[in-house]
């Protein structure tokens, strides 16, 4: 054995020096650090204003070559070229989950298991960047193998382990094997259900395989963790040919187990995932994988433990008496038995929370938006960014057009009821702790004037890609991408860039300053989170009172940071968390408003993505509003291939909502392109499909906006402007007649079926009350019917019809031209 160690002395530095290799490429490869193991964007590393500024490099680089390095030490011994290159693969895969669980409770202390479970997408990365380490390993190990030596007469059986047959497929098995499956099935019974169904992306994968779920029962929960122990038990049996140390071998295999079972239910969901005509069966890989493989950390490091605590002669013989082993069906039995006895421990808990009363809009028991009426109301309009702070693109061309009463009578007309008012901090805020009182006099303005043309207002505190001061100097040069001009949201005084490259690659979002500036503010390095969250308040306090604000959308695409999902899940959450309590503080003189809440701004790139955690917050006036951009703007689009498909991207967000006991609504949607070719129709008919509304994006638009080019001949999106002229021209009649077809603006308890297109309606509900309340567009009366009714009528109103009643229980009402 000291022959084969030193024989193989040079395996360790080979693995370390190759994973430094992949690291350092990746890096120069990838500065969004979303598909490299580390990230470096370029931004100053001093002054340290925090250990968080230096996590990833001063904390996750070293663990990561470090625990690989003696891992590798430690399992260079044996005569299996592979089976030795594969546990080297386990210690990268291991170590680099270790390290970055390490880092994450250095730049986010707390919310351990939420940061135990992320490091399940390191994993998945390394498991990628560890094959070039795996292939080194074996050529190192093939290269320099040598013939096996006969085994020495006065070796005992015993003392000779599995290194004595190590050529065979499968070496005898030692207790190890069993003491390890058995730790992961009774680890995985205890915990494998709350930690794989708990994930932050649990709403796109369905339910965990270690809990009861309703289509495969005790049963089906029965055969995962019995997969759990099986397959422990022949990795630890194969693997220990390597003459590696057993608690390694038994840690690795239990890796290997739980990343068999995620890849199980890969298996098990593809069939969903490629039912939906997208690919979105590709990432979907990614997400069922990270769970397993955040469980298998858990599971290693137990099983080893375990292993590594019971002496070596007395675990050669467990579980059997005397010397003498059980038979190994027997063992498999008792395993087995163990997981049946404790399956019903997995049965989930579960817990409700009703929200409170108010006098403006709530949620109902089902998780839907009601009025204080309990009549559903469904906010269908268009989002307004005419009170936005824009950078100043074009020296000759204004970056907003003016809101006038005008633009809420054309709203009023086109059917809607709701608009995302879109304000800027900068705007807000322009120097810290001073508010602007011109400026809110004109949002209190727009939020009055909406109410007279019945539009509710959520107020949105916008941003993209962070600020105007993203802005690039001239003669900027980018190695990755191409120089930033400006955005919109935050003021400079808030901007902490740490000289990071004002460089976008592939996108506005992915750059280097942007991912700085948002690091720092979910770190509220000097204070400038602090700063936002006292304007919620004071935006809170001023509109206590108001039942026409339908609540608050606490920051527009939030930037995923430098360490997503630390900073776009756990900080964010708590950015959430600080800005909710705050409102509510506020509101003391009034009630209580909806809170709308977003996703990362990949979601509205990728069409999903990793939230913050389920229970960010105890709130229960809680919004699910991502931006359904899917087959227009997502990031697939440029590649001719649909990832995430418009009715994919509905269910995962109704998913999300559900996940966290919260309403859904679509902030922002809409940018198809070409009017005639756009699948506009596609989404409204989703949209009836689950019941809920949302804002299109935009209603005016300005050529100078920092979304236009320079070549633009329009300004979009809904009220055009002509470039040329700068006058407004008529609106695309697709989308207009799209945007307004029939829908019911409230119904009295809960809707529970409804179809429409642009010329007529059904709607099915059932509640009590004279809430109902259905738009229909156009100049001639339409035809009404309606079963469980009373009292219904229909009024001309600016644009179209507004049909009403009164309901007893189940109802339903068909309108059309």
């Amino acid at each position: 054995m000291v022959a084969d160690t030193m024989r193989n002395r040079w395996l360790s530095p080979i693995a370390v020096v190759v994973l430094a290799a992949v690291i350092v490429l990746g890096a120069a490869l990838d500065p969004s650090g979303l598909a490299a193991p580390y990230t470096w964007t370029g931004a100053d590393l001093l002054p340290v204003a925090g250990l968080w500024q230096v996590a990833a490099l001063a904390v996750y680089v070293p663990l990561l070559l470090a625990g690989v390095g003696v891992l590798a030490w430690v399992v260079a011994r044996g005569r299996a070229p592979l089976r030795t290159a594969l546990l080297v693969w386990g210690a990268v895969v291991w170590s680099a989950m270790a390290a970055k669980l390490v880092m994450s409770l250095v730049m986010a202390f707390g919310d351990v298991v939420y940061l135990a479970w992320s490091t399940g997408f390191t994993g998945v990365k390394a498991a990628v960047f560890g094959l070039p380490v795996l292939v080194a390993t074996w050529l190192t190990q093939f290269l320099r193998r040598r013939p096996t030596p006969p085994p020495s007469s006065s070796t005992s059986p015993v003392d000779a382990g599995p290194a004595a047959a190590s050529g065979s497929f499968f070496p005898p098995a030692a207790g190890p094997g069993w003491v390890a499956a058995g730790a992961a099935v009774v680890l995985g019974v205890l915990v494998g259900g709350v930690w794989w169904g708990g994930s932050p992306v649990g709403y796109a994968i369905g339910d965990s395989p270690l809990a009861p779920a309703p289509e495969a029962g005790p049963l089906g929960c029965l055969a995962a963790v019995t997969l759990l122990g099986v397959v422990t038990w022949a990795l630890n049996r194969w693997l220990s040919g390597t003459t590696s140390p057993p608690a390694v071998v038994a840690g690795v295999s239990a890796l290997g187990a739980a990343a068999t079972l995620g890849l199980v239910e890969v298996a098990i969901g593809l069939p969903d995932d490629l039912a939906g005509g997208d690919t979105f069966w590709a990432p979907a890989i990614m997400l069922r994988l990270a769970p397993a493989l955040s469980l298998g950390a858990l599971l290693a490091v137990a099983t080893a433990a375990l292993v590594a605590l019971l002496p070596a002669r007395r675990a050669a013989l467990l579980p059997g008496r005397k010397g003498v082993a059980l038979s190994a069906p027997i063992r498999m039995a008792a395993v087995v038995a163990a997981a049946a006895l404790a399956v019903p421990l997995l049965q989930p808990g579960t817990t409700s929370a009703q929200p409170p009363r108010t006098k403006g809009l709530t949620l109902s028991a089902e998780r839907r938006i009601v009025d204080a009426d309990g009549n559903e109301v469904l906010l269908r309009g268009v989002n307004v960014n005419q009170l936005e702070d824009y950078f100043q693109k074009f020296p000759d061309k204004a970056v907003t057009r003016p809101l006038t009463e005008a633009d809420f009578a054309g709203m009023e007309q086109m059917g809607f009821n709701v608009i995302r008012l879109a304000l800027s901090w900068s705007a807000l805020e322009p120097q810290p702790g001073h508010y602007d009182p011109a400026y809110l006099a004109r949002i209190s303005w727009a939020v009055e004037t909406a109410a007279k043309h019945g539009l509710r207002t959520v107020i949105d505190m916008h941003q993209d890609a962070w600020g105007k001061g993203v802005n690039a100097a001239p003669g900027t040069i980018c190695e990755n991408g191409s120089p930033m001009h400006g955005w919109d949201g935050a003021p400079t005084w808030a901007d902490r860039f740490d000289g990071a490259p004002k460089c976008e690659f592939t996108g506005r979002d992915i750059s280097p300053a942007v991912a700085r500036a948002f690091t720092n503010f979910y770190q509220d390095r000097d204070g400038i989170q602090t700063r936002l969250v006292a304007a919620w308040r004071m935006l809170a306090e001023r509109f206590a009172s108001e039942p026409m604000v339908a609540g608050y959308d606490l920051l527009n695409e939030p930037g995923f940071g430098e360490a997503p999902p630390i900073t776009s899940g756990v900080l964010l959450g708590r950015y959430y968390d600080r800005a909710i309590k705050a409102i509510r503080a506020g509101e003391k003189r009034g009630f209580p408003h909806l809170i709308f809440f977003e996703p990362s701004v990949l979601w509205s790139g990728l069409g999903f993505e990793v939230s913050v955690p389920k229970d960010f917050t105890d709130d229960r006036l809680l919004v699910f509003a991502p931006h359904l951009y899917n087959e227009s703007i997502t990031i697939d689009q440029g590649t001719g291939i649909t990832v995430t498909s418009i009715e994919r991207g509905f269910d995962l967000a109704s998913r999300a909502a559900a996940y966290y006991g919260a309403g859904l609504w679509s902030g922002e949607w809409g940018w198809f392109g070409d009017p005639a070719s756009a699948p506009i129709t596609k989404y409204t008919d989703q949209e009836d499909r689950h019941r809920i509304g949302g804002a299109f994006w935009v209603w005016k638009q300005s050529c100078g906006d920092a979304h236009s080019a320079a070549e633009s001949k329009t300004g979009g999106n809904l009220m055009i402007e002509d470039c040329a002229t700068e006058k407004d021209l008529p609106p695309t009649p697709e989308y207009v007649a799209e945007l307004s077809r029939p829908y019911p603006r409230s119904a009295p308890g809960r809707l529970t079926d409804l179809t429409a297109d642009q010329a007529s309606l059904t709607v099915q509900g059932e509640g009590t009350g004279c809430g109902l309340d259905v738009w229909f567009p156009g100049a001639a009366r339409p035809v009404v019917r309606s079963t469980g009714l009373t009292d219904v009528a229909a009024r001309q109103t600016p644009g179209g019809w507004r049909i009403t009643g009164c309901a007893r229980d189940a109802y339903t009402l068909t309108a059309h031209r």
